[in-house]
Order: C-alpha cells, then sequence, then structure tokens
C-alpha cells in the first residue's frame, strides 16, 4: 500500500482494515480514542480528504473522527466488482466491528449518502444519527417531476459506460472530471491542490474501473429497483438532518422526498448561493451545523 502518497493532517493517523473478501478499506483517524464517534463518509471522486477542514475541529472537541475511503476510492482496495451500494454499506459495518466501535453518528456527502442510509437501515442498531450533506437518501420516486429533472443526470452516461468510463475517470490530466468538479460547484471552484489529488488517486490501478461501475450498477442494477420501492418498507426512527446548497444542478429536493416519510425526525435547511461541493464553499456553516447537530443527538 503506497502510504507515502497519503497528505499528512496534523492529528491524524491511519489503519488499513480488512473488511473480508480480500478488501481493505483505508481510514483516517483522529481524536481521543474513547470519544463519542462520528464517522464522515465522502463523495465521488473525491476521498477521506473531502473533510480535512472539519476534522481538526470535530477531533478538537473530543469526537473520534473516523474518515474511511469507500471501496474503490482514495487509498482503499479497488476490487473487480459490481459496487453496489448495500456492500459499500457492509463495509462500513465491517469497519466500525474491527474498530471496537458500537454506534456512530454518520455526516455523508454525495454517494456517501446513500450508502451511509443503506447501513442505517441494514444496521439500525450502529447508527445513531445521520447528517447529510447535498446527497440522495435510498427512496426515489418515479413520477412527473423526477422525470422532469432526469436530464440532470447527464453526465453520469459516459463514466458509466464500459470501456469508455473508466478511460474518462482515470485520465492523467483529469479533463472530465475537472469539467464536472467546476459544473457540479455552480460558480464555486475547488482547490487545485485538491482536485489534483482526486485525479490521481483516480488514475491508481483499478480505480477508475471502480469509479466506472459504481455508475453503471446504479443505472443498471440499482435505479429502477429503488423507484419500484426496494426500501419502501424501511422506516428510520433515529434523527436525520440534512443541509443543501440549493445550486446543486443535479441534486435538487425533489429528489429526497421520502425522507418526509420514510423517517421520523426528519429536518431540511436550504443553503441559497451554494453548490455540490458544500463541504468546501461553506466549511464554517457545515461545521456549526454539524456540531449542533452533534450536541443535540
Amino acid at each position: 500500500m503506497d502510504t507515502d502518497s497519503i497528505p499528512a493532517l496534523d492529528g491524524v493517523s491511519h489503519r488499513f482494515v480488512d473488511v473480508g473478501g480480500g478488501v481493505t478499506v483505508h481510514v483516517a483517524e483522529a481524536g481521543p480514542a474513547d470519544g463519542a464517534p462520528v464517522m464522515l463518509v465522502h463523495g465521488f471522486p473525491q476521498n477521506w480528504w473531502e473533510w480535512h477542514e472539519l476534522i481538526g475541529p470535530l477531533a478538537a472537541d473530543g469526537y473520534r473522527v473516523l474518515c474511511p475511503d469507500l471501496r474503490g476510492a482514495g487509498w482503499s482496495s479497488a476490487p473487480r466488482d459490481y459496487y453496489y451500494k448495500t456492500d459499500t454499506a457492509d463495509d462500513l459495518a465491517v469497519v466500525l466491528d474491527r474498530l471496537g466501535v458500537s454506534s456512530v453518528r454518520v455526516v455523508m456527502h454525495d454517494w456517501g449518502g446513500p450508502i451511509a442510509m443503506v447501513m442505517a437501515l441494514q444496521y439500525p442498531d450502529r447508527v445513531s444519527g445521520l447528517f447529510g450533506l447535498n446527497t440522495i437518501p435510498p427512496w426515489l420516486t418515479f413520477d412527473l417531476p423526477a422525470v422532469r429533472d432526469a436530464w440532470r443526470l447527464w453526465y453520469q452516461l459516459p463514466m458509466g459506460l464500459p470501456l469508455i468510463g473508466p478511460r474518462v475517470i482515470g485520465d492523467p490530466q483529469g479533463r472530465y472530471l475537472r469539467f464536472l468538479l467546476r459544473w457540479l460547484g455552480a460558480g464555486f471552484v475547488l482547490p487545485e491542490e485538491d482536485v489534483s489529488l482526486y485525479v490521481r488517486r483516480m488514475g491508481e490501478p483499478g480505480h477508475a474501473v471502480a469509479g466506472s461501475r459504481w455508475y453503471r450498477t446504479a443505472q443498471n442494477r440499482e435505479l429502477i429497483p429503488w423507484m419500484r420501492g426496494r426500501f419502501a418498507d424501511a422506516h428510520m426512527d433515529i434523527p436525520v438532518r440534512w443541509l443543501h446548497g440549493m445550486r446543486d444542478p443535479v441534486i435538487t429536493p425533489t429528489l429526497f422526498r421520502g425522507c418526509f416519510t420514510y423517517i421520523s425526525d426528519f429536518h431540511f435547511e436550504a443553503v441559497e448561493d451554494v453548490g455540490h461541493w458544500i463541504v468546501e464553499q461553506r466549511p464554517e456553516l457545515v461545521l456549526e451545523r454539524l456540531r449542533r447537530f452533534l450536541r443535540e443527538t
């Protein structure tokens, strides 16, 4: 494992957790070992580094901060796999087992959202609260509003194609990823050092294929079952909070209407003039709302 390429961050240690099946999950960890655990789950094409501005303050507050790289991302394994979100959720549950964590509150962004929520549904005793940031739940509705917004997913098509998708994602120059990051930012541009890091990691062996399969499996194997009610009998009684940048060109409030039906304690806050990368664009706001959530739950 190329640990030398992991960026250094004060107070952060790194471990590699064997979750079975030949898969190893990298976890960046900070804060006291006996602190209340908080898991931060990244999206695409990011990795644990997405959270680098939040890790130090949360650790200083006394929380045990756990930032896993999802399988196929960052410094975790990229096995030949379909990358079902249920399997990736299983990885996170095993990580908790290996680290001796019985229950955790989870912060989630982008693809980290449905993965973390599926973990909460599959392992209800392991997740005590969820804090969502520009992400979607596993309850999707096929109706007129959904059809009207379907065009927003156009960017996923080339990434999900066999052969083409891995080439697009694994381009050493990161041309498509850079375009995508700018478009999703709706005027906000991620720091170049962060973009370069994400591009390099997606260029690692197997990672571009993994990224493509995240999308291909969602398009071909998960979307229709989820819309047909794959999780229709699953309800959440834990507190769930949502902070959403309203300039996100892909994720609109129509996509998480199901939260109001399936979650007994759900609160949504809109943030105007913020795009998809809310963690980087408004870290002080995210940290303030997250601290409030952790105090209240």
